[in-house]
């Protein structure tokens, strides 16, 4: 799964990273978008998609980057309270589940990150009556640069709004999971589709729009990433506090902080 993860490359730079033509958060008023190294769902983080202007429906679509809540409400949903539970979307059921069929084939969208968070349940047995020992790691490219998660989002519209008020339109997303790449199955069984820079230009394309061209595009990620792409390494238990948003969230725990922790690589057991 995908419930938390940083962020902390500049606007200006996911701008010029992802080709953006339209930037709608430049200027935008303070605590509007989420750039934290502790993003949690609910939260505003930008995200970059692909869409007509408003004002030129039929035209060519434009790249832009904008502020969307993590967590999706589907178009039909009554109401927006379930969004926090729908922060992801499995593939193998992506384009059949009626919260992300329609937004899978016509709306998807590229999630920036610098890492993602995921907790590793150790294997040694606690003391009696104790919970396991869960050891947070962060997944981030080996060379340093942004990553970008495959997501997919949705308008939903408040009936209990005016047509004039502005906030009448929510708009939210969530990020896709797949099966965790050998390697990563020992922190949790489920990782983000991460989506190579050679495929951006295609999973954003509102025009790709049929279902087969969208399995083939599905098809066509990597699944090899953590071996050629990928680094991981355990964090500070910091992180599980959403309110910890330090800039040395991302730092590697010290040596000694690891209690019955599996080495990702190679399965060995650290400080048992």
């Amino acid at each position: 799964m995908c419930g938390r993860y940083a962020l902390r490359r500049d606007l200006d730079d996911l701008v010029e990273e992802f080709e953006v033509d339209d930037d709608t958060l430049s200027g935008a008023p303070e605590g509007t978008v989420t750039r934290s190294l502790n993003t949690a769902p609910t939260t505003t983080p930008p995200v970059v998609l692909e869409r007509a202007r408003k004002e030129d429906p039929d035209g060519p679509p434009t790249r832009s980057l904008r502020a969307l809540r993590w967590g999706l409400v589907p178009g039909w949903s009554k109401d927006a309270t379930g969004g926090p539970r729908m922060v992801n979307a499995r593939v193998e059921t992506l384009l059949d589940k009626p919260s992300f069929s329609r937004a899978a084939l016509a709306r998807r969208c590229l999630v920036p990150v610098d890492a993602w968070y995921e907790w590793q349940v150790s294997p040694v047995e606690p003391p009696a009556g104790g919970k396991p020992r869960k050891q947070p790691f962060a997944v981030g490219a080996r060379d340093g640069s942004v990553l970008s998660l495959g997501g997919v989002y949705e308008f939903w519209r408040d009936p209990q709004r005016a047509d004039d008020d502005p906030a009448r339109w929510l708009v939210s997303f969530a990020i896709v999971t797949k099966a965790a790449e050998p390697g990563l199955d020992r922190l949790h069984e489920r990782m983000p589709l991460v989506v190579p820079r050679d495929l951006r230009d295609a999973w954003l394309d509102p025009a790709l729009d049929e279902r087969e061209d969208v399995e083939a595009l599905l098809d066509a990620v990597p699944g090899d990433l953590f071996e050629h792409l990928l680094d991981a390494h355990p964090v500070s238990r910091r992180v599980g506090d959403v309110r910890a948003k330090d800039e040395h969230l991302l730092d590697p725990a010290a040596p000694e902080e690891l209690e019955g922790v599996v080495d990702l690589r190679t399965g060995e057991l650290l400080g048992a």
